[in-house]
């Protein structure tokens, strides 16, 4: 697609660049899937307990309607469990046999980072290691950025060793700059925090080797930002949560099952590759996808297909160690 979103210094995003030059998935043992499973179904039965019946939030263009859609599969799914007799106490829970859906591990994700207390620490790391595939070599680049913007970096281009860039690399969504401050005041509904992203692509500096992004282009900038809040930038539990929510809201999201590090999604996006990823809805992390924003705003794709298709594993949290 060629987005390159306009930075405030083009020499110092390039170095980061090109420290960034795809998975084997394996199936869970039979207990771990179905406690995954088990894990997910309580999550939205907990939920649905908690309301007493599905929100439905107000109509707001055609993605707050898809949002009440969708969750209204979620409570078809568990209605059978959530309906008791009149003047008796709801049957226990039945074990759970059926497959889950792609939006009910994503909403399920999302009301685990809904009740997670809200972490800190000095510096905000990020760990992404490619799997590489039969034409690229596997490779592994750290990040550690602090409040300021001070970045510092480890990886194969930089022998191992820590370094600290020459100037601060601000955190990116939607293709401006955002600090970690404003990441916090970001709206906690999917609908809101979906416009808001529309919004902050429109007013952005992107641009295409054509001009400005087309509607198209721009819709996908605003998924690229979703998938980014609950993968790479250090937003609040409770923005995770929208984030999650609002990817759910995308139609034709298919579950893939168990893998290794939790459920495995696919997630189609008009004609270009889909989105894979496996999400642990344990912890409401991406644990793996074929794509990934980098916090710093560049786009980078697994290669290979099938069986050699690449991936991308992620780690993202807050820290107070700096490795020398």
């Amino acid at each position: 697609m060629n987005l390159t979103p306009i930075p405030p210094d083009q020499n110092d995003r390039a170095e980061l660049a090109r420290l960034l030059p795809g998975p084997v998935e394996r199936e869970l043992p039979s207990d771990r899937h179905r406690h995954l499973q088990e894990f997910v179904m309580s999550e939205i039965h907990q939920d649905l307990r908690a309301t007493g019946q599905v929100a439905r939030p107000t109509p707001r263009r055609r993605f707050a309607l898809a949002a009440s859609a969708l969750t209204a599969v979620a409570a078809t799914a568990v209605g059978a469990v959530a309906i008791g007799t009149a003047g008796s106490e709801p049957p226990p829970t039945p074990p759970v046999t059926a497959a889950l859906s792609g939006q009910q591990i994503l909403l399920a994700a999302a009301s685990t980072a809904e009740r997670l207390p809200e972490s800190s620490g000095n510096y905000w790391y990020v760990r992404i290691t490619s799997s590489g595939t039969s034409k690229s070599a596997p490779w592994q680049v750290e990040n550690w950025f602090d409040r300021s913007g001070r970045t510092w970096l480890r990886g194969d281009k930089s022998n191992g060793q820590v370094v600290e860039l020459s100037v601060p690399t601000p955190f990116q969504l939607g293709g401006s700059e955002i600090t970690v401050a404003r990441l916090r005041m970001l709206p906690t509904s999917p609908e809101a925090l979906r416009e808001w992203l529309t919004d902050a692509v429109r007013d952005s500096d992107v641009r295409t080797s054509a001009g400005r992004p087309t509607v198209a282009q721009q819709e996908r900038l605003v998924f690229d930002g979703l998938i980014s809040l609950v993968s790479q930038l250090p937003a609040p539990p409770k923005v995770r949560a929208a984030a999650f929510q609002a990817i759910a809201a995308y139609p034709d999201v298919e579950s893939l099952g168990a893998v290794d590090g939790g459920q495995g999604l696919l997630v189609p996006f008009g004609t270009g590759s889909p989105a894979r990823l496996v999400v642990d809805p344990v912890t409401s992390r991406i644990r793996q996808t074929n794509f990934f924003v980098s916090v710093e705003g560049g786009q980078y794709v697994a290669g290979g297909s099938g069986a050699d298709a690449g991936s991308f594993t992620l780690v993202a949290e807050w820290t107070d160690e700096l490795p020398r």
